[in-house]
């Protein structure tokens, strides 16, 4: 039987709550180290049982439930033998009572390894009700995308084989995905480390330094229309041997986890889109024979040539992205009466970077056709091109 979210939760969290005591740095804590062990100790183990009882449907049927009432509760599921460790909770609920309402301290001698007595009971749960021992829990199985959570286990696969720089490259490819599936990270990219993402991500409890961290680590992933999705390591920066080792491949297994599971919930909110990821431009002829040329040099000291790559006819278009040729200080000295001029590139089909009067074209916006455009943006008009 999978396990419920909030089993794995509580189960997490009783981990997490005997994790702080379970190795004492003190070989004899004193009394008020000791009490508060034992009092965490409590309180871990009743989380435990409270998510065993859950996943096995065995929950005690009084509102108000104490710790020992999960025992009888858990046993109906093998009702031949007893749940391990009652006699010792029984006990650990005495001594707890005890200290919290009659101000009475244990005998360290007895408690003194408490922590670790019940990390190991609650092991022994997790391994017998639910078929998975406390340790090989995680966070990461809070992660409710599916292929995020592959790319992770192969993180964690190739950490275990020293493939440092494999780690990095799984994890850039689940953070792709990630950002990707909450529309609420629109524009984020795996790879790019943006202090302004990572200023937006602090509103959901992501550090900022870490966040960058992670980034500076990771490739860049190229999603193509067709096929399989392609990594781009920065070599002149970051991605080279040097940063491929144990320590950075930890951080950034450690790191992704908890990013991941600050904005997996991440709800949309509206917020201001570059034009360029919406909108591209369109020039269209507005007479027959309009010249689109580039103009070139033989040598330094020869006369410039104009060179037409390309004519257009009345209402021919093409699908570019348009700059005017003169622009800022130069604009602002140029003669009004000199004609305006548009430099334009496009990639589509056969690569085209070249000149055309402004007076020739009727340039406009036009939605960009892909995946994210029409299904946030499907019905985004065609615009008048503004400079």
């Amino acid at each position: 039987m999978p396990l419920a979210q909030d089993v794995t939760e509580r189960l997490l969290l009783a981990k997490d709550l005997l994790s702080r005591i379970r190795f004492s740095a003190v070989a004899r804590p004193d009394r008020q180290i000791l009490a508060s062990h034992i009092l965490t100790a409590h309180d871990a183990g009743e989380l435990a049982l409270a998510a065993v009882a859950r996943h096995v449907g065995r929950l005690p049927a009084s509102p108000q439930t104490y710790l020992m009432d999960y025992f009888p509760a858990i046993r109906q599921e093998h009702p031949e033998r007893e749940v391990e460790g009652r006699d010792y909770f029984n006990q650990l609920n005495r001594v707890r009572t005890s200290i919290k309402h009659h101000g009475i301290f244990p005998d360290p001698q007895q408690w003194y390894r408490v922590g670790e007595n019940t990390y190991s009971y609650v092991s022994r749960w997790c391994e017998q009700y639910l078929g998975l021992p406390l340790d090989e829990f995680d966070e990461a199985s809070l992660i409710r995308n599916e292929e995020v959570k592959r790319h992770y286990a192969s993180a964690t696969a190739a950490y275990r084989n020293h493939d440092y720089r494999s780690v990095l490259e799984h994890l850039a490819v689940a953070a792709q995905i990630l950002f990707i599936d909450n529309a609420a990270l629109k524009g984020l990219e795996a790879g790019v480390a943006n202090a302004g993402d990572a200023i937006k991500l602090s509103a959901f409890g992501v550090n900022g330094n870490d966040y960058l961290t992670l980034q500076e680590f990771l490739p860049k992933v190229i999603e193509p229309s067709q096929g399989e999705r392609l990594l781009k390591w920065n070599q002149a920066r970051f991605g080279h041997p040097g940063n491929w080792d144990q320590s950075a491949a930890q951080f950034c297994l450690t790191t992704f986890v908890t990013i991941a599971l600050r904005i997996q919930d991440a709800e949309w909110i509206p917020g201001a889109i570059d034009f360029h990821l919406l909108y591209e431009h369109k020039i269209e002829a507005v007479r027959d024979g309009v010249e689109l040329w580039n103009d070139r040099q033989t040598s330094l000291f020869s006369p410039t040539e104009r060179v037409v790559v390309r004519t257009l006819n009345r209402g021919e278009s093409i699908l570019c992205h348009v700059t005017p040729r003169k622009t800022g200080l130069l604009a602002a000295l140029a003669p009004a009466n000199e004609e305006t001029i548009f430099s334009v590139a496009s990639l589509v089909g056969e690569p085209l970077f070249a000149n055309v009067r402004a007076s020739d074209v009727r340039v406009t916006c036009v939605p960009r056709q892909n995946e994210f455009v029409r299904e946030y943006y499907p019905n985004l008009p065609e615009i008048e091109y503004e400079q």
